[in-house]
């Protein structure tokens, strides 16, 4: 049974043998609740996720807190936009490469039209490129030495003011945290109207923001780049015996093969735990997942059962598995404390290793870990 709600608040019930849940991770805003006096801030608010098209950015002090993925997509944008002055709340500098954008010329498309094969050929590069960063990641070969230091050499290249220099250069691994492409990050936050502030926040006040070593900067407008309730399940399920899902993974949160869970049976994920990519494009996970998931309907349709659920040592082995193969990894261990972790350091995100051995194991529904009613 599945509860919904129409926009007019009106609940109703549909009835579902099969259920896949395909929320994303990366759909529910997190906000700094736990910074003193957000709820009196009187100027206008809002969250990367939950963007208000109707802020008018001309001539407002306005502040950006965090320095993640949306917030090196909007403080190039809003710099832009009319502002007296914008201020950089940092926490921790992210590793910044640059974007590897350019035009599709009209002969390259023309090319692609009359010889797909081609088309498919330079797809098929840039995947394997992709994934040969894991070796990095994963397996931590010197190569990210490398890396590190190329990284670092656009850094001193594009920002020569030492002490910003300073602010902007991470003290962790390449890959701990997600790694950022931009090509107008670091020219933005060196413009005049633009301050990078790395002290933390102590409160928010009626106009300002009050950080920790006491100064305080007025602010009209606040924009939360602060990412999402990634280890925070958003919608209630219960499975066997009326248990919640979210009491089950209140210890961390695991899967098996991040697709399926004890005690809740009938219930699909996608792109379920530690199934995420620090490395690649998570579409080619998610289209694993699609069809382990339909090789299981298959299954049971064929076998005519009405339920099934991994089993408890299947799901337990597998995880075992796959948390000792992390602790090895930059994601783990690489100096840092990340969205892909729990608040006990548990990295309930990420897949520990190349996509295509993930794409070879859900190649076919393993019956035998599965217990059918």
């Amino acid at each position: 049974e599945i509860t919904i709600q129409s926009s007019d608040n009106q609940e109703k019930q549909i009835y579902a043998q099969f259920i896949i849940a395909g929320y994303g991770p990366l759909s529910n805003a997190s906000y700094p609740n736990d910074i003193p006096g957000i709820d009196k801030f009187q100027g206008q608010m809002c969250h990367t996720a939950e963007w208000n098209k109707n802020i008018d950015f001309t001539n407002k002090r306005v502040a950006v807190v965090g320095t993640g993925a949306s917030a090196i997509q909007t403080v190039p944008e809003v710099q832009k936009a009319g502002v007296t002055q914008l201020l950089v709340f940092q926490r921790t500098p992210p590793w910044i490469i640059p974007r590897a954008d350019r035009i599709v010329t009209k002969f390259e498309k023309r090319l692609f039209k009359r010889f797909p094969i081609i088309q498919k050929f330079i797809r098929a590069l840039v995947y394997w490129v992709r994934e040969s960063t894991v070796l990095s990641f994963t397996y931590r070969l010197p190569v990210r030495f490398i890396n590190e230091e190329l990284v670092k050499f656009n850094l001193r290249h594009q920002v020569k003011d030492k002490e910003l220099r300073k602010k902007l250069t991470p003290s962790y691994d390449l890959g701990c945290k997600r790694v950022l492409l931009s090509n107008d990050w670091y020219s933005s936050i060196q413009q005049p109207n633009v301050k990078v502030v790395t002290n933390r926040i102590q409160e928010i006040k009626s106009n300002s923001i009050v950080t920790r070593d006491g100064d305080e900067y007025p602010v009209d407008i606040i924009i939360w780049s602060t990412g999402f309730q990634v280890q925070h399940f958003p919608l209630p399920i219960y499975g066997i015996n009326g248990r919640a899902l979210h009491e089950q993974w209140s210890e961390t949160m695991q899967a098996y093969r991040g697709v399926t869970v004890p005690n809740f049976p009938n219930l699909f994920f996608l792109l379920g735990p530690n199934t995420g990519l620090g490395h690649n494009s998570v579409i080619v996970m998610i289209e694993a997942q699609i069809h382990y998931i339909a090789e299981a309907l298959l299954y049971v349709d064929e076998k005519n059962v009405r339920m099934l659920d991994v089993k408890q040592n299947a799901h337990d082995e597998f995880n075992h598995k796959l948390q000792s193969k992390l602790k090895k990894t930059v994601w783990q261990s690489g100096g840092c404390h990340s969205w892909y972790q729990d608040a006990k350091g548990n990295n309930t995100t990420i897949w520990p290793d190349f996509t295509w051995i993930y794409i070879l194991l859900m190649k076919s529904f393993d019956s035998k870990n599965y217990i059918f009613s």
